[in-house]
């Protein structure tokens, strides 16, 4: 089987004769790609010249199109493959990728690995569905054809870049629903690597954060998204963003829950534990309308640490 990868950089590779991926360049890169994004289409030597080299199309006779081609197909067409078993032509002279079930094509397998899952509501996403998702998403180790700059490359860049992000997203509302809080936040990060600024990512994110017990994280989270906007579009939060991070502030600012108070147990060595408890004071109450914002940040967040420290010993203690 003849597997041909578009993700990262084009490159070939042939089971049947144990090859590595050996990377196609020049025309033959070019002509290969093209053919492989439309296979199963058959496009005219006309086409195929406009598109892959329309500075050239004066120039480019079909004598050297055709020396292309010829290349082409020795890096493809191996033995036992006979001529034109992989490149095909029709009636007319047009050419396209055939080959059936002897070619895998890597963005092929990533759209149909995530395409059911994105037609579905998220209500009847099933088990099989999220493993094809993930499948689908680990194929996409880069933007499809980085060495191409050219319009129809960037086209398809695009468009399967954007089919990344969506399988990412439905990912992290699966996770959302399963509770699992890491896993949402690890394809939050996924999409902001791509996409940083994604607003309605940032507030996901943050929101994960606080469900997974990281109010200080999400705290920081909005700060990394305000910078971007300022910085990238010189543009302030959305309200939206605003709110969320004013309900996170105001949290952290509030009484202990009741569980840290049920949960303080006299220590099993009053002396070592006594000190230990002394050096993570709790702040009880707070001002939230006075002082300068950054040092609100800072209080708070100071509050979290002693919060979870309080936890911690408390957790041992009850070990104890």
């Amino acid at each position: 089987m003849l597997r041909i990868w578009l993700f990262g950089s084009l490159s070939v590779a042939d089971d049947a004769a144990g090859e590595a991926l050996v990377p196609v360049t020049g025309r033959c890169g070019s002509l290969l790609a093209y053919l492989a994004l439309g296979r199963g289409r058959y496009f005219s030597r006309a086409e195929l010249l406009g598109t892959l080299w329309p500075e050239r199309v004066a120039a480019m006779t079909a004598g050297s199109f055709n020396t292309a081609l010829w290349r082409l197909r020795r890096v493809v067409e191996r033995p036992p493959l006979q001529h034109g078993a992989l490149i095909a032509s029709d009636r007319r002279g047009a050419i396209g990728l055939s080959g059936g079930g002897d070619v895998w094509l890597d963005v092929e397998e990533f759209e149909r690995r995530i395409a059911p899952a994105l037609a579905r509501p998220i209500e009847q996403i099933g088990p099989s569905d999220i493993d094809d998702l993930r499948a689908g998403v680990a194929l996409y180790k880069s933007d499809i054809l980085m060495e191409f700059s050219d319009d129809w490359a960037l086209r398809e860049r695009e468009k399967h870049r954007r089919h990344y992000l969506n399988a990412l997203w439905r990912l992290m509302q699966v996770a959302s629903i399963r509770r699992d809080w890491s896993e949402g936040i690890r394809h939050a990060q996924a999409i902001l690597d791509c996409d940083a600024l994604r607003e309605d990512v940032h507030r996901e994110l943050m929101q994960l954060y606080v469900l997974g017990g990281q109010r200080a994280q999400a705290l920081r989270q909005f700060e990394t998204c305000r910078d971007l906007l300022r910085r990238e579009l010189a543009i302030p939060p959305m309200r939206e963003t605003l709110a969320l991070y004013r309900q996170i502030a105001d949290s952290a600012f509030a009484e202990p829950p009741p569980m840290q108070a049920a949960l303080r147990i006299e220590p099993v060595e009053p002396i070592e534990r006594a000190e230990r408890v002394e050096s993570f004071p709790l702040p009880r109450t707070f001002d939230l309308a006075a002082g300068d914002p950054r040092e609100r940040i800072a209080v708070a967040r100071r509050h979290l640490a002693a919060a979870d420290a309080q936890l911690e010993l408390s957790l041992r203690q009850l070990d104890g």
